[in-house]
């Protein structure tokens, strides 16, 4: 352990990589009570403010705490530990089950699975987070969470994130106060996300049994400072697993990309025009006047922008009736501007404005949901597109 009069310096972090996915639902899977909060409670609390409903289920009552005496009464206390933290950070239920603390790894999995299927009944889930499978602190409890939450994910085909440490900041807590942290390369992490550590502070201290002043907790979180790391331990199934046969135009929307594969069909009309048929609906595009067109209708790329737009709009008005405020006078106002060199739209610029006033703390959240909508989504995640001639018949 590191003399006490030394004071180390914060490792160095990279800048930010990502911003959390944007579920509506999540469920985050945990060993102990406390888990949800040292661990979790700063990505808990980022899905919250977003507008997402997070949940929790803690699969001991961690009664063989080192701190306090073990026992009955200790469960108890913890237990209610575990729901006022909970409500300190905005989540809307926290479940504990009664696994033995320190002995998870020895439970059948394939019932602690059932514990998790159980959950996503019961409240159907977008998303979960766990512990890294290294447990992060190598708490074989913590490991054995986060396998059965991937087993039972596997099995509902849902997105994972695993919490992870940095290897700067694992290797100096190690260094410091002789634990066994293991964190990851940067290379590794697939998100570096921008958090606000209050309400974690305060989930923390709710948890008086074990937020001892010496604890490590309070090193991390000061290493850590404003950033937390995270990585991608399971992806849904998407689109993009399906042969490249898949024709080149694919149906999009506003909401949640369906799983199958969607279809539309682009047909020339006259000069510059063509009709766009999607599902029941026919869009018509053209081209101005001055070249060549009969400006019937907007031009593909102004649909496009407009695509982009309009699913901004459709985010924003979701995040608006999570949180009950008035979505009238809803208007994205949208500038953008070409580039050439290839062709393209180069700038896109949007306003988002409201005739309520939204108040400061849903500002972020409002913004952070706008940025999610599937059609942005779709450009900074580049999809797989592929061009080719139909067989003649």
């Amino acid at each position: 352990m590191t003399n006490s009069s030394t004071t180390p310096t914060t490792p160095k972090t990279p800048s930010l990589t990502g911003s959390l996915p944007s579920w509506e639902s999540v469920l985050a899977v945990v060993a102990h009570p406390d888990d949800e909060s040292f661990g979790l409670g700063a990505v808990l609390d980022g899905f919250v403010q977003a507008g997402a409903t997070v949940s929790v289920l803690c699969l001991t009552q961690g009664e063989a705490s080192r701190l306090g005496a073990p026992g009955p009464d200790l469960s108890r206390m913890r237990a209610m530990e575990l729901q006022n933290a909970a409500r300190q950070l905005g989540v809307a239920s926290a479940v504990l089950r009664t696994y033995p603390d320190g002995a998870l790894a020895q439970v059948n999995p394939t019932t602690l699975a059932a514990e998790v299927l159980r959950e996503l009944d019961v409240r159907p889930v977008e998303g979960i987070v766990v512990f890294d499978p290294t447990g992060v602190s190598s708490h074989p409890d913590h490991t054995a969470a986060s396998k059965v939450a991937l087993d039972a994910a596997a099995q509902r085909d849902l997105p994972v994130l695993g919490w992870t440490l940095p290897m700067p900041v694992a290797e100096q807590l190690n260094d410091e106060f002789g634990t066994a942290f293991v964190g990851h390369g940067y290379d590794d992490v697939d998100l570096v996300v921008l958090v606000d550590r209050e309400r974690q502070r305060m989930a923390s201290l709710a948890h008086a049994s074990q937020a001892v002043p010496t604890s490590v907790l309070w090193r991390r979180l000061e290493l850590l400072g404003d950033l937390e790391y995270l990585r991608w331990l399971r992806h849904a199934k998407s689109p993009a697993a399906i042969p490249a046969a898949l024709p080149a135009t694919v149906a999009e929307s506003p909401g949640p990309m369906p799983t199958e594969v969607q279809t539309m069909r682009v047909q020339w009309q006259a000069d510059d025009r063509f009709d766009i048929r999607v599902r029941s609906h026919a869009i018509t595009v053209d081209q101005p006047a001055e070249v060549g067109g009969d400006d019937l209708g907007p031009t593909p790329t102004e649909l496009f922008v407009a695509s982009l737009a309009s699913c901004v709009g459709f985010y924003a008005r979701r995040y608006l009736r999570r949180h009950h405020i008035d979505p009238a006078g809803l208007e994205v106002t949208t500038r953008f501007q070409m580039g050439a060199k290839p062709a393209r739209v180069a700038v896109v610029d949007m306003e988002i404005s409201l005739t309520a006033e939204l108040p400061l703390d849903r500002h972020a959240g409002l913004l952070a949901q706008a940025a999610h909508c599937t059609v942005h989504n779709s450009i900074t995640h580049t999809p797989d597109i592929a061009i080719r001639l139909a067989s003649a018949n």
